[in-house]
């Protein structure tokens, strides 16, 4: 069934009003460079909003006009590429990688970050060209990179399930949309 077109362009105009809080928060970080990656997260948080609320092409849309914005506007485009391999997409990823078993749903998602990692060092060094001796150290990178990820993650859970048991039914954002 189709979706009314009322509630199509509501849900075009919430994807915009969310992208443009995305680009405002990572303008934050890409200004205080101490909070560069809370706010890559911050704002993947709003694409997590965009999958439970809007669902469709509209947390793609939120993460592409997100990150093209942050590059196209961002002072620190490190932040809009970080936003852009990692922290926009995987919400999305990690909701389709949660359907299946949890050790498979484990494989996905480090397969997905180390993936997501590997492209964002190879953007840095290579495109945004900094400087090697930042880069030297790959293997702690990776390892550490794990560890926070999986932090990361169950936090990312623990966060989305307190929105959707207690702030959602408190906010009652299910019958906007």
């Amino acid at each position: 069934m189709r979706a009314k077109p009322q509630s199509r362009a509501r849900k075009i105009a919430v994807a915009a009003i969310m992208s443009a809080l995305g680009v405002v928060i990572l303008y934050i970080g890409s200004i205080i460079t101490v909070l560069d990656l809370t706010t890559i997260a911050a704002a993947s948080f709003l694409v997590v909003l965009a999958v439970i609320e809007l669902g469709g092409p509209f947390p793609w849309l939120v993460w592409l006009v997100t990150g093209a914005l942050g590059l196209i506007l961002l002072p620190n485009k490190e932040v809009a590429v970080f936003y852009l391999l990692f922290g926009g997409p995987y919400p999305i990823f990690k909701a389709m990688f949660e359907r299946y078993h949890p050790v498979v749903s484990w494989i996905l998602k480090l397969s997905f970050f180390n993936t997501s990692l590997l492209f964002i060092i190879t953007a840095v060094a290579y495109i945004l060209h900094f400087p090697e001796t930042e880069l030297d150290f790959r293997l702690a990178i990776f390892a550490v990179g794990n560890a926070v990820f999986v932090l990361y993650d169950l936090a990312a859970s623990r966060i989305i399930a307190f929105y959707l048991i207690k702030l959602r039914r408190m906010l009652r954002l299910g019958s906007y949309f």
